[in-house]
């Protein structure tokens, strides 16, 4: 089965499954939209793939404050955008057997980055993608 979306959004696009998952999107032919805090590796994507295949944009999604105008700028920049694929995420290592070691911040980080900003970003472009007349995505 072909792959039905031509411009992706992947967010969480600096390593693992999502730069796989970004690099397998332009190989199923579409224009993708590199998303991530790390601009170094987001240009390394763009320059193994090439300009005319993909864009980048550092962004870091724990900014919870900044992704409305986030998404609009996207929207409106990319009006084509069919697909969002929402793939950020990290995963700190806590003993809770050792409380005195616990780093509050840290998890605070955690539950911003891995819960709070999937329903800010899904908050953000699903009115977006609701519009469109043709088929659309938002995957998590």
């Amino acid at each position: 089965m072909p792959f039905p979306y031509t411009r992706v959004l992947v967010i969480g696009a600096t390593s693992g499954i999502g730069e796989a998952l970004a690099s397998r999107f332009v190989e199923e032919g579409a224009d993708v939209i590199v998303v991530g805090r790390r601009k170094e590796k987001l240009e390394e994507f763009v320059h193994k793939h090439g300009r005319d295949k993909s864009t980048a944009i550092p962004f870091d999604i724990t900014e919870l404050e900044k992704i409305p105008n986030f998404a609009t700028n996207i929207t409106s920049t990319y009006e084509d955008l069919d697909c969002i694929l929402i793939n950020s995420g990290i995963q700190r290592s806590v003993d809770f057997t050792k409380p005195e070691t616990i780093d509050m911040d840290m998890i605070e980080t955690e539950f911003k980055t891995n819960y709070l900003s999937y329903i800010a970003l899904t908050k953000a472009f699903l009115p977006f993608l609701q519009r469109k007349q043709q088929e659309s995505a938002l995957m998590l």
